[in-house]
C-alpha cells in the first residue's frame, strides 16, 4: 500500500513539473506591429519609489506594469 501511495505522489509531482517546464520553455506569440501604439506614460512604484516611462505599448496588453509584485501607479 505504501508503494502505491508513493507511486501516485511521484506521478503527480512528475506531471506537475513536466507541465511547468514545458510552459516555461514555450515561446510567446509575436506581436503584430499594428497592435503597438506610441504613448508617453509614466508610472511609479508605491513601495520603493521606482519610476518608469513607457514610450510604446501593446493595445492587447494595456494593464499597468508591476514592480515589487504590485501594480505601479500612473503619474500625471
Amino acid at each position: 500500500m505504501d508503494y502505491l501511495i508513493a507511486l501516485l505522489i511521484g506521478l503527480v509531482v512528475f506531471r506537475f513539473l513536466r507541465n511547468s517546464i514545458s510552459s516555461l520553455a514555450s515561446i510567446p506569440p509575436e506581436l503584430d506591429t499594428d497592435d503597438v501604439v506610441e504613448i508617453s506614460q509614466s508610472f511609479s512604484c508605491n513601495k520603493c519609489g521606482t519610476q518608469l516611462t513607457i514610450n510604446r505599448q501593446s493595445v492587447v496588453a494595456n494593464e499597468p506594469p508591476k514592480h515589487c509584485k504590485e501594480e505601479m501607479q500612473p503619474l500625471d
